[in-house]
């Protein structure tokens, strides 16, 4: 949420009268968007419930509207390289893309998912899962995406930091997000073996905080494109 509020604090569009708002499952900027602007017209768009998502990411839909003078993409979990070009073409003239994602592949709370997918004997269902997660994103590569069809193109990283009760929380957290492809696909045994053993791994890298918490690092990046 805190990524989302100081992405729409940034968007230089005054007055957006179209605003599209995509997203996957529970990413939606809807109510941001409409705080910021509410007198425009907001259209959302879950790319998650896409009927056939294809090569295009599920972006037919999208496709077949007018264009939008403002529109907001939570990148989690989306392969970027492919729909940027596209979105930015469903884009008005004048119009501004503004686009935040997780960029933190490397962080030990993503890492060990991978690491624990790859050993243990659920690896033949997880690791072609692991294989498919979004590799992380460099300013340069995001600015080749973008310019050649942007009149301004501005990019930056932040990094939050959360803190947290205990690995529990981390656990809870990851589930409803990043864990939840992995989990989806095993059965209630595997599926609790496995959590005991991200619980167990996440314990060596996050040891507790002097409040007896934890802290847990988010990279988020982020894009501002003016066509």
């Amino acid at each position: 949420m805190k990524a989302a509020i100081d992405l729409m604090r940034k968007i230089p569009v005054r007055a957006p009268r179209r605003i599209a708002d995509v997203y996957r499952e529970r990413g939606s900027m809807r109510a941001l968007l409409a705080q910021r602007f509410p007198y425009a017209e907001i259209k959302a768009f879950d790319l998650s419930r896409a009927a056939e998502p294809g090569p295009d990411g599920g972006l037919s839909r999208l496709g077949a509207e007018r264009k939008f003078d403002l529109l907001c993409l939570n990148g989690a979990g989306m392969p970027l390289r492919r729909l940027l070009p596209s979105l930015v073409g469903m884009v008005s003239a004048g119009g501004c893309l503004a686009v935040e994602f997780p960029n933190d592949l490397y962080e030990p709370n993503r890492a060990l998912m991978r690491m624990i997918a790859a050993d243990g004997p659920w690896a033949k269902k997880l690791v072609p899962i692991a294989k498919t997660r979004p590799f992380n994103e460099t300013m340069e590569g995001l600015y080749a995406l973008l310019s050649p069809a942007c009149a301004v193109v501005d990019i930056w990283e932040a990094t939050y930091l959360h803190a947290l009760e205990g690995v529990a929380a981390i656990v809870e957290w990851m589930e409803a997000t990043r864990l939840a492809p992995f989990l989806s696909v095993l059965n209630e045994t595997d599926r609790r073996k496995f959590l005991d053993r991200y619980a167990t791994e996440l314990s060596k890298a996050y040891p507790p905080d002097p409040n007896g918490g934890v802290l847990v690092r988010s990279r988020q990046l982020f894009a501002l494109a003016q066509r």
